[in-house]
């Protein structure tokens, strides 16, 4: 695929020749034998060096199993920082591919990731140049968390849902449950057509702010896809694939084919917003990385897709100097202990993945966008 090198990604570490590259604000940087030079007042690239991991590889070959968002928690306490330590004005606009390598340069105070590509790219003149690259490059999530994670949980206002076709009975007589490859008999299907692909829900819960009380919208469990094989006042539809039990009483519904989304992190650049973890999907009380859980914020609130939020945490201690028989207690400043991809995003509340966790995330968590 052809990519746009030296001045998009920083590509000019590791190459034993004297050539210059302008960053991301349009200073220019020269570098001799993988010495940096400075020609102008450098700013805007590189993040402060309190910001990179202690565990952060000076030296690291990219891997095919690698993606962006993993490369950027290797080196990052905060994944929003990756554009300005790539010096890029963007996530997506990263183009690293397997056998490239990464090195981490530091340059008055500052530290930046430099690109060297595997097939020995050079950059000669102050131009963009367009060379040829495989098309393997690094996507910035990976693909099957995406299916596997993120396109299952919805919300339907209660109403509609009442309203949509039911599921009355199925499997062979005295079964309540149904699983792929049973028939179910559905009553209410009126516009769809023998074929037709249909999926199944079932009433999951309410979600109301813990704060206000207000009622955030009523999400509903997928369970499974079906086809219809019969229409009629009762119709006969076959379970080509389930996720959860069937039953009586869970809705059908024409889904759209769900296309994976095309997500972007990115920090808040207007506001900081805050809110809570309200609810956990598939977990009780506590739930940790690559899980699916629920904001308080959504759309009217500035939350949008691909943004991404801090999740804190607080603990209070026993003031010292408090009665003992009476303590008294101070709370403690937040930590961050992990951090929250949003990736469907309704008015009052959102959908998000949490992409890494340095202990189990609690529901009623503080979470505040990145800035």
């Amino acid at each position: 695929m052809p990519g746009k090198l030296g001045l998009l990604c920083g590509v000019f570490a590791c190459l034993p020749i004297t050539y210059a590259a302008t960053s991301s604000q349009g200073d220019v940087i020269q570098v001799v034998d993988n010495s940096l030079k400075k020609s102008s007042t450098f700013s805007g690239s590189g993040v402060p060096a309190n910001m990179l991991k202690t565990t952060a590889p000076k030296n690291y070959v990219v891997k095919k199993t690698d993606t962006v968002m993993k490369l950027a928690h290797m080196y990052l306490k905060k994944i929003g920082y990756w554009p300005q330590f790539l010096g890029i004005s963007s996530i997506n606009k990263t183009r690293i591919y397997p056998g490239d390598s990464l090195q981490i340069l530091t340059i008055d105070g500052v530290k930046l990731l430099t690109v060297s590509h595997a097939q020995g790219v050079t950059v000669e003149k102050l131009e963009p140049e367009v060379h040829d690259l495989p098309n393997d490059e690094l996507p910035t999530i990976s693909i099957k968390k995406l299916k596997n994670l993120i396109l299952r949980p919805t919300l339907i206002p209660e109403g509609e849902f009442e309203a949509l076709p039911m599921v009355v009975s199925g499997g062979a007589p005295g079964d309540f449950t149904y699983t792929a490859g049973d028939n179910i008999y559905v009553k209410g299907l009126k516009e769809q057509q023998v074929g037709d692909q249909v999926s199944v829900f079932s009433k999951f819960r309410k979600v109301s702010d813990p704060d206000t009380k207000e009622s955030l919208g009523f999400e509903v469990r997928y369970n499974g896809d079906a086809t219809i094989t019969q229409i009629g006042p009762i119709s006969s539809l076959e379970l080509t694939n389930t996720v959860n039990y069937v039953s009586p009483l869970d809705r059908v519904v024409s889904m759209p084919v769900q296309q994976i989304p095309d997500l972007t992190p990115h920090r808040s650049e207007s506001m900081i917003i805050t809110g809570k973890i309200v609810a956990l999907y598939d977990a009780i009380t506590s739930t940790a990385e690559d899980n699916t859980v629920i904001i308080n914020r959504g759309s009217r609130d500035g939350v949008d897709t691909g943004m991404i939020f801090d999740i804190t945490d607080t603990r209070k201690v026993i003031d010292p100097t408090s009665n003992m028989d009476h303590p008294k207690y101070l709370v403690m400043p937040p930590t961050v202990i992990g951090e929250l991809l949003i990736y469907k995003v309704y008015d009052k509340m959102s959908f998000g993945l949490i992409t890494d966790s340095a202990r189990p995330i609690l529901i009623n968590s503080i979470i505040q966008s990145q800035q």
